[in-house]
């Protein structure tokens, strides 16, 4: 399908398929059995999140705001706003129910731990997922302040970007800058060349190009199973991720240029932030579940790897009540406001 806008990019049906692939893949690597250590994992870890930062860079256009602190108060709206609402009431949830069913280390935390970790950024205690949300907002204004520079030293400066949390320990540095600098490169290479991009998934060779990447992640990963120097292994990793994603995206577009995506894949595309806060909560639910009904425990899910799937199914299904509800009587949460449709 063609877009529906020429200005922005914006409107692809395949990025709305790829932005769903994206989060369920998410959802994916988050259902037991842990993929650590398999051939599927490693796929796993060179695609998830790479994807999801490559196609926020894909889709966001700085043109619109010629001020940083137009871009700042707008981003605000769209990351910080449901980074506050979704820690507010899943720390009501915690304080009220999680802490007294979590291990003994987490009861033990003091009740002021979780807003510690949420102002610095860092809200592994609730909500994890969240994170993403504070790393894209960091990553964002990081980006900004530099995007005008010429594109090529832009990239030379991503890259150095990229060995910064290897040189330096940044695993305590406010508002995920580590992972800020792990991943700044392909949201910053798609935001560079967007343009080049969407002019590429136009070519007929691009399905040549795609097998070709292909061949380099196969290479790239014996490389990475050799144990390279971790200096090596850094454009080592880059390399493999950008080939997996561009591929994936083929596949992706020529699916959609053949079949119409159905309306509740793009609707919930375009929750993926709602999608994101929630499904850890869901995964959890459908385990207790499945392992009170199976009388077995926890280590019930290892090697289980067709019940992983068939879990992250179920909770991708299950994430479109909240999308629904928060939609319909709630959209302050993601940043929005309510239409007079849904008022009525």
């Amino acid at each position: 399908m063609k877009n529906t806008s020429n200005k922005n990019y914006t409107h692809f049906e395949w990025i709305d398929l790829a932005k769903f692939s994206s989060i369920f893949l998410v959802i994916l690597f988050h259902c037991p059995p842990s993929l650590s250590g398999t051939v599927a994992g490693v796929s796993l870890s060179h695609l998830r999140l790479p994807s999801f930062f490559f196609y926020a860079g894909l889709l966001f256009s700085f043109s619109r705001y010629p001020s940083f602190i137009d871009f700042v108060k707008h981003r605000s709206k769209q990351l910080l706003i449901p980074y506050f609402c979704f820690f507010f009431l899943f720390y009501l949830f915690w304080l009220v129910v999680g802490k007294n069913l979590s291990s003994p280390e987490e009861r033990a935390m003091p009740f002021y731990q979780p807003l510690i970790e949420y102002l610095y950024g860092r809200p592994f205690l609730v909500d994890w997922p969240l994170w993403f949300l504070a790393a894209l907002f960091a990553m964002q204004c990081l980006f900004y302040l530099f995007r005008k520079i010429n594109r090529k030293i832009s990239v030379v400066i991503l890259f150095a970007l990229s060995y910064l949390s290897h040189l330096i320990d940044l695993s305590s540095v406010p508002w995920m800058l580590d992972y800020v600098c792990n991943f700044i490169f392909y949201y910053g290479i798609a935001s560079l060349y967007k343009k080049e991009f969407f002019r590429f998934m136009e070519m007929k060779s691009r399905f040549y190009i795609g097998f070709i990447l292909l061949i380099i992640y196969f290479i790239c990963t014996f490389q990475l199973l050799e144990n390279p120097d971790k200096y090596l292994a850094i454009p080592l990793n880059l390399l493999c991720s950008l080939s997996l994603i561009v591929p994936l995206f083929i596949l992706i577009k020529a699916f959609t240029d053949h079949r119409r995506i159905p309306k509740i894949i793009k609707y919930m595309a375009s929750n993926t932030i709602i999608m994101l806060a929630c499904h850890t909560y869901a995964i959890r639910l459908f385990s207790i579940l499945i392992t009170r009904v199976m009388h077995a425990n926890d280590d019930f899910f290892d090697g289980q790897y067709g019940l992983k799937l068939a879990l992250a199914i179920g909770v991708t299904i299950l994430m479109w009540i909240p999308v629904y509800i928060i939609n319909r009587y709630f959209p302050f949460i993601i940043g929005k406001k309510r239409t007079k449709k849904q008022k009525d």
